[in-house]
């Protein structure tokens, strides 16, 4: 793995780089500043596997370091990693909403470094079975074909604002449950998302899956979210508390969005995606509670509303007959 380490600390670049070298990680480059980072990045004879990045430096901090490395086509997924003393939430919540996949505090400790990267490592196998470096498609749907299954929380490679569901969960764990309560989640279930997996080519399931995740994105409209796709046809989207999401008109704004597709998934003989918008759950303030909690209650509440609409139509047909 090819590691580029950026911080104006050279005691702390040399620390990070020895303890990368005891767990196994030779190939490691470092830079100084957000500018000889982007230097040796356009100059670098083979891509950057992951990055590490501290926000506070002369000059360009990292957090804008960050989206400058987003906006370059080959590394919107690349695994990039905030090592930094910022404890503060406004800084874990800007790292992540500009495309951060996980957030480390300094000191850095041996062990956790080793718990990160191997978080790295599943991020770029998980990459490569989906497809998203080949250079053909029909590479991309053999490749697709053989390493994505229905459950599986794929990263969206065409849906670049979308937070790979690893990266989420890291997100809620390094917050916690006392600073997550200031947050709210929403699940979002495509009921019909397994026959369109069952008819469809791993391609076109992940193009429905682009498309509902644009559609969302446009249909909550606030920038202050953390949309991630979980598996199963499940979305969740992570928010402030305080936020104004009104289910009824969010899911109003979906099913328009998604009709726009109607001409393109005719032609494929797939039916539209159909959305369901769970009700806004919040966090119980308890100090040793799961912080995931947040966001497996929102995609329950998805399902299960999917699954009572279901019921109710039956019942409906069945008093009719």
């Amino acid at each position: 793995m090819k590691i580029l380490a950026v911080d104006d600390e050279p005691v702390f670049l040399e620390i990070m780089g020895a303890t990368l070298t005891e767990i196994g990680y030779m190939d490691v480059h470092f830079a100084a500043d957000a500018q000889e980072a982007l230097e040796k990045i356009s100059s670098a004879a083979r891509r950057f596997d992951c990055f590490l990045l501290d926000i506070e430096m002369p000059g360009m901090n990292g957090i804008e370091l960050l989206r400058r490395i987003r906006a370059m086509p080959e590394y919107r997924l690349t695994p990039i990693v905030m090592v930094t003393a910022r404890t503060e939430k406004t800084f874990v919540d800007e790292a992540f909403m500009s495309g951060a996949n996980d957030y480390v505090t300094k000191p850095i400790d041996k062990v956790e470094i080793k718990v990160r990267m191997s978080m790295v490592q599943s991020l770029l196998s998980e990459r490569a079975h989906t497809g998203a470096l080949a250079g053909q498609l029909a590479d991309v749907e053999k490749s697709i074909g053989a390493g994505c299954d229905f459950p599986d929380a794929i990263s969206l490679a065409d849906a670049p604002r979308l937070l790979p569901y690893p990266s989420l969960e890291n997100y809620l764990l390094k917050l916690g449950n006392l600073r997550l309560f200031s947050n709210a989640a929403v699940g979002f279930h495509v009921e019909n998302a397994a026959d369109i997996f069952d008819r469809a080519g791993r391609l076109d399931f992940i193009d429905m899956l682009t498309d509902v995740a644009a559609t969302l994105f446009d249909a909550i409209g606030t920038g202050d979210i953390l949309l991630s796709y979980a598996g199963s046809g499940d979305f969740v989207c992570v928010m402030p508390r305080l936020a104004n999401f009104n289910r009824d008109e969010v899911s109003l704004r979906i099913h328009d969005g998604i009709a726009e597709f109607s001409d393109f998934y005719a032609e494929a003989g797939l039916s539209l995606p159909k959305v369901r918008v769970g009700r806004v759950q919040t966090p119980r303030l308890l100090p040793f509670g799961d912080p995931l909690s947040l966001v497996h209650n929102a995609i329950g509440d998805a399902r299960r509303g999917s699954l009572a609409e279901q019921g109710r139509s039956n019942q409906g047909r069945m008093e009719h007959a």
